[in-house]
């Protein structure tokens, strides 16, 4: 029986001991923690024996730049959110043990701003001038083993203002040492196609590049193995390759895949491809890459089909930064913002105007979001936008690409496609935004040079998000010609008519327009003194802002009119509405003390504004009614005041104190709201909708009276303790009847106990100057925001939030 049993114990070694050695000793590893950083100029920092004991400890995400403070002195000027920016540099300190002799290094930065130049031990390896690019560097031949290691990275960002948004400062996307053999498939050396199929397989196609940096001829077999939505391998192919030594091979091959579950928004399937390289038997490498089995169609008549249905894109234009978090943004950050956009009814986004991060992508493949990927702001001429100084329109030039243009546009978008295309959630490349050469002959070339580049790497179409139509100043048709799709911006009714007549074949999509949203921040409305008093306490000298803003509105007719146009013509694929968040830096119609947009339907924390319930009157299913303003009108009693509804039912009714006041129509058909005249008075204004007759939603609005109590809402009351993760708290004061108090400023402090630490703060008004890091915030409007991150620690989180005079509250979180 013992010797049964040491039997038994003997084959059991020598199994795990035969797994562990076919386990490939490729790694890729998260390289975020544990770095040095200084601002200002840190001369000879890339030296490895530079004395860097006396700089700040940080961890990766990192944007110095919302650390603040707010200052009209900072040369970011308005569009950069009167944020400071410039020169800083990071230091890594890392040791790579003598048994990793024979292996390769790589180093991967998903994005840094901007300017980079990174140095390993004292040896410069490469720079890049682009804050929104990935990029990576071999460090092999510089590794010291079972020694220290210094990796540097000098960042320039001094020339102000540098971008027509705030871009932030530093290492603000994630870092990766990847670990190979010399026989190894590159960084973005696997293309995979999955936009083939019908109702009994799909198939698959594979490009893979594969590389031997070694000394000898290697026999090597390359295993792609397909992996369902569930885990399941469902397909296999092994093909024999030899490679020399030095030598790269690019393999082709395909992978059927019986009843294939397709990618799209409601059921976004994702199978898994892993890619083995396999020598005597042993896996030597493996990497697995997603994918979403799907197929894009593009019709001048009836607009973009997805796998064989149409579906008009209800898109938003968004920006990089993270609102409170600056250009840190983690992923978390970027879940929550797509599921309040879904909730919207949206279904697509547009990178605006520049790569966005991987998790971004990666995100929006897993939660089936379609993307319109932009890579340019600028071609080969600079960019004055226009701002806001004491309430006139000015225009500044800002320091942004295209200096940089000719010397990295064309390595910068091949690194840009190549990194993305393989994500399921990419339908269309942009190439541009409102670039002033499409106007001009002088585009065509360019245009041309950039598009070819996109149709050698990839199968998907391209657009250009192009200005003009509509103000007299129509693009060139020779520049225009070389987008696959046309991309109108701000384009209008009479536009679509002329450009239909000229181009009956073209495909057509709206790549940006205004949305149904008025300019002032949130909840915030005013009549008579009140307005005049709200604009007098800006000081502005010019009443250019006020004019501006007056003419959006506070129903912000002219999105809904852009949404109608698009609507009702099958053709266009559907438009992109500018934006669906507020976002830090251009912070047109207004100027200082504004330091962030007021264009969206959704405010810098997330939340939602009146024009987010147009939008989701229009483009969701889910019955809804909203009315507004609210019924809190301090110095309007007596007076009659407009009161709006956006409903998706076909009828509604409003109520004031129980009394009806009517019922109004809606053409579900068409793109309307309703309204009535009401006089106000303290009370309770209630809108029922109806479908077909019978009620479907309401909505109550009351006169709320003094704050009482704070109450506390997440989405989600566990993280990963991986200090990577986040909880939103979303705060509201409430009086003592339940009712949100719509003008409630009160300071509400915030603490913590457990393993997690505060890392952002806001409230949505786009003219406050608090800091962003803090451990309280003002409400404004009733509302303020915290965001809490993991540590590595696991274990129970007691967050609180207190205010004088107010009830406090607790909430009880978990981080595992």
């Amino acid at each position: 029986m013992q010797k049964l049993q040491i039997s038994i114990l003997l084959l059991i070694i020598i199994f795990l001991a035969s797994c562990q050695a076919n386990q490939p000793t490729n790694t890729k590893e998260l390289f975020d923690f544990n770095w040095k950083f200084s601002k200002g100029e840190a001369i000879d920092s890339e030296n490895p024996d530079f004395d860097d004991t006396s700089w700040q400890d940080v961890d990766l995400p990192h944007d110095y730049s919302i650390e603040g403070p707010f200052s009209k002195e900072n040369a970011s000027f308005s569009r950069g959110g009167w944020l400071p920016a410039g020169k800083c540099a990071y230091r890594k300190s890392f040791k790579v043990s003598k048994s990793k002799l024979d292996k390769r290094f790589v180093i991967y930065f998903d994005g840094v701003y901007r300017n980079s130049e990174v140095w390993i031990n004292g040896h410069f390896l490469g720079k890049r001038s682009l804050g929104y690019i990935a990029f990576h560097y071999d460090l092999t031949k510089y590794i010291n083993f079972d020694a220290n290691n210094i990796i540097t990275v000098i960042i320039d960002n001094s020339s102000q203002p540098g971008s027509r948004w705030y871009s932030g400062t530093g290492i603000y996307r994630h870092v990766h040492l990847i670990t190979t053999n010399k026989l190894y498939v590159p960084v973005r050396g696997n293309y995979i196609v999955a936009n083939d199929y019908n109702d009994e397989s799909a198939t698959i196609k594979l490009e893979t590049k594969v590389q031997n940096d070694s000394d000898a001829k290697k026999d090597i077999i390359i295993r792609h193995t397909a992996f369902n939505p569930d885990g399941q391998a469902v397909n296999s192919i092994d093909l024999q390759e030899t490679l020399l030594s030095k030598e790269n091979k690019i393999i082709n091959s395909e992978l059927n895949i019986e009843s294939p579950s397709l990618w799209n928004p409601s059921t976004p399937n994702l199978y898994s491809i892993k890619t083995e390289l396999i020598e005597d038997g042993k896996t030597i490498y493996s990497e697995t890459n997603k994918t979403g089995i799907r197929k894009l169609e593009f019709n001048a008549q009836n607009g973009f089909l997805l796998n064989g249905k149409n579906i008009k894109l209800k898109g938003v234009c968004l920006h990089h930064d993270g609102g409170p978090l600056g250009a840190a943004v983690y992923e978390r950050t970027i879940e929550r913002q797509l599921e309040i956009l879904r909730e919207m009814g949206c279904n697509a986004v547009r990178t605006a105007h520049n790569p966005f991060s991987e998790e971004f992508m990666n995100v929006c493949d897993r939660m089936g979001f379609l993307v319109m990927n932009e890579m340019f702001d600028e071609w080969e001429q600079a960019k004055s936008p226009a701002t806001t100084q004491n309430g006139k329109k000015i225009r500044i030039p800002v320091d942004f690409y295209a200096k940089e243009f000719k010397k990295w546009a064309d390595i910068d978008l091949k690194d840009f496609v190549l990194r993305d295309r393989n994500h399921p959630s990419v339908i269309m490349w942009s190439v541009g935004n409102e670039i002033e050469q499409m106007m001009s002959d002088e585009g065509a070339p360019i245009a041309k040079r950039l598009a070819e580049i996109v149709h050698e790497l990839d199968y998907r179409p391209v657009t250009n998000g192009v200005y003009g139509y509509g103000w007299d100043r129509w693009p060139n048709d020779s520049a225009v010609s070389h987008s696959d799709i046309k991309g109108y911006n701000y384009i209008k009714d009479d536009g679509f008519d002329k450009e239909r007549s000229l181009f009956p074949s073209a495909l057509a999509i709206v790549t940006e327009c205004e949305s149904a949203q008025s300019f002032y921040p949130r909840s915030t409305y005013l009549y008579d003194d009140a307005k005049k008093q709200w604009w007098n306490a800006l000081q502005y000298e010019s009443q250019e802002a006020y004019e501006w803003t007056e003419k959006r509105g506070i129903t912000g007719d002219s999105g809904m009119e852009a949404w109608r146009a698009v609507k009702k013509r099958p053709h266009v694929m559907g438009q992109f509405i500018w934006t669906g968040f507020d976002y830090l830096g251009e912070v047109i119609p207004f100027g200082w003390p504004a330091r962030s947009s007021s264009f969206a339907p959704l405010d810098l924390c997330g939340f939602p504004k009146d024009g987010y319930y147009f939008y989701q009157s229009q483009w969701s299913d889910e019955p809804m009614v909203h009315i507004f303003p609210n019924w809190n009108l301090n110095g309007m009693e007596g007076k009659l005041v407009d009161v709006f509804a956006f409903t998706n039912g076909d009828e509604v009714e409003l109520f004031q104190d129980g009394k009806s006041l009517g019922k109004k129509s809606n053409d579900k058909k068409g793109v309307e709201y309703q309204t009535w005249k009401v006089k106000y008075k303290a009370g309770e204004l209630k809108a029922i909708s109806y479908l077909n007759g019978e009620k479907v939603a309401e909505k109550t609005l009351k006169t709320a009276g003094k704050e009482k109590k704070i109450s506390l809402s997440v989405r989600r009351t566990e993280m990963k303790s991986d200090s990577q993760d986040l909880i939103y708290v979303e705060c509201t004061i409430f009086d003592a009847e339940g009712n949100i108090v719509p003008n409630a400023s009160n300071k509400i402090n915030f603490s913590i106990e457990g393993p997690a630490t505060i890392v952002g703060v806001g409230n949505g008004n786009n003219m406050s100057h608090e800091p962003f890091q803090a451990s309280y915030r003002k409400a404004f409007k009733g509302k303020c925001l915290v965001i809490i991150k993991s540590t590595k620690e696991k274990g129970q989180i007691l967050f609180s939030a207190h205010s004088k005079g107010l009830e406090s509250s607790n909430l009880q979180l978990e981080s595992k």
